[in-house]
């Protein structure tokens, strides 16, 4: 119907066909695979020619404007790139806070400036609740405009939630670790270190500020003489005894106790706790734990009551072998808890981040 479109030799404005005819101005043709659209319009395929500036989505459009055209190359279909340096800040960041604020509480800070430690939680918690804040009235001033994005906004909206919630895990996670292994290992090395410790001629008010203690040779647990007292976990109690007394007569005052937790029956004998059975250990580390203290003067109070002895001071250690490499492991056992959740919590801000870039990807 309408004449032949040569590329090489393309007159204006249609090359053979007269502006009279209506019906090959508003035709769509194709030739060699190439689409050609009447004025107004667009065509699809390898090619397509428009009017007034308009020119199809394939590799190549024929442009028509005031009465002349050109052979354009049109821009290929633009995939969404992902905002690598936004990913890279929603997964560090977070990530940084749980570590700073979990090392902050786990270890000396926590033991020595805890209203210091106490500030710095406080700065933090309002500068991202700030941040975010700021960050939705951004968004919601711009869906008034009409030219709210989601994508920009949400990552530092994302950003502000995932490091609030890193900054309430560091606190859980920290305060634990430190309550269990670090203070326990400051409390102990604050207080004094004693040795040639004789239960026989010493008496508790002479080693008040006691933390680690070594007994003199011939010093032993009475297991004969042990109890357990029940309140939910079992609090065991045994004296120390012996030293340098001969024939190991009964002693005037037990001040001296070792001490563990569901490590016996209660109702019998049966002392297991620390390096009991070790016939080397003759040393001590100190109980620290205010909470347990009482429990275990309870157990004491039994065991004078059943075998009619007296402590009049007790001291509560925990029996060992070494105490100073007993003292040291609630060091190890904090750094290690320490890192196990630092690279944990990697992990899960990294699946956080893979999550809402999914999502975000999907509504953008």
């Amino acid at each position: 119907l309408c004449a032949p479109f040569v590329f090489s030799d393309i007159p204006t404005p249609y090359s053979g066909v007269p502006q009279s005819d209506n019906l090959c101005r508003s035709a769509m043709v194709n030739y060699g695979g190439v689409s050609f659209g009447g004025p107004g319009g667009y065509a699809g395929g390898y090619g397509a020619m428009g009017t007034n500036g308009q020119y199809g989505s394939g590799f190549a459009a024929l442009h028509h404007k005031g009465g002349e055209m050109s052979l354009m190359q049109s821009p290929p279909g633009r995939k969404r790139r992902l905002n690598i340096l936004a990913i890279c800040l929603n997964v560090f960041v977070p990530w940084l806070v749980f570590c700073l604020v979990g090392a902050m509480l786990s270890f000396e800070m926590h033991y020595t400036k805890p209203e210091a430690c106490q500030t710095y939680l406080i700065i933090v918690f309002i500068a991202m609740t700030l941040l975010g804040a700021l960050n939705v009235a951004y968004v919601f001033w711009k869906r008034s405009r009409g030219e709210a994005g989601l994508s920009t906004p949400s990552w530092l909206l994302f950003l502000c939630i995932t490091s609030l919630v890193a900054l309430g895990v560091a606190v859980a996670f920290g305060n634990r670790n430190f309550w269990e292994n670090s203070q326990v290992f400051f409390d102990v090395t604050a207080l004094n270190s004693y040795n040639a410790v004789d239960p026989a001629r010493m008496k508790g008010q002479e080693l008040m500020d006691a933390g680690r203690v070594r007994f003199v040779n011939g010093t032993h647990l009475d297991l004969r003489m042990s109890m357990g007292f029940k309140n939910v976990e079992t609090y065991c109690v045994a004296p120390i005894t012996g030293g340098s007394v001969v024939g190991d007569p009964p002693l005037a005052v037990y001040d001296f106790w070792a001490v563990g937790k569901d490590c016996c029956s209660g109702s019998a004998s049966d002392f297991r706790c620390g390096d009991f059975d070790d016939p080397v250990a003759r040393a001590g580390v100190r109980l620290v734990r205010d909470g347990d203290r009482a429990f275990f003067r309870l157990a004491v109070q039994q065991a004078e009551s059943t075998h009619n002895i007296k402590a009049v001071h007790p001291l509560f250690f925990h029996w060992v072998r070494d105490p100073v490499a007993d003292t040291m492991q609630y060091q190890v056992r904090a750094f290690r808890n320490y890192m196990i959740g630092m690279f944990a919590y990697f992990g899960f801000q990294c699946f956080l981040v893979v999550m809402a870039a999914n999502v975000f990807a999907k509504f953008a």
